[in-house]
């Protein structure tokens, strides 16, 4: 979900600065804010993944009749 949402606000910041309102800096300095923010979210989602990946294939790979 954090994916999601990170890509969306990502999308919603190159609208944001595609648009000729950019060159004025309040516009340009929110674009940046929601593009930090989506690139935030998407890092969080993709780190956890890996880390839900991680301890899936660790709690698998376990010895049979390890404890």
């Amino acid at each position: 979900m954090p994916i999601l949402v990170g890509i969306a606000l990502q999308m919603r910041a190159l609208a944001m600065l595609l648009d000729t309102k950019s060159l004025q800096r309040p516009v340009h300095a929110r674009a940046n804010r929601v593009f930090i923010a989506g690139l935030i979210f998407t890092a969080s989602g993709v780190g956890l993944a890996i880390l839900l990946d991680f301890f899936d294939i660790a709690a698998k790979s376990a010895l049979p009749g390890a404890s």
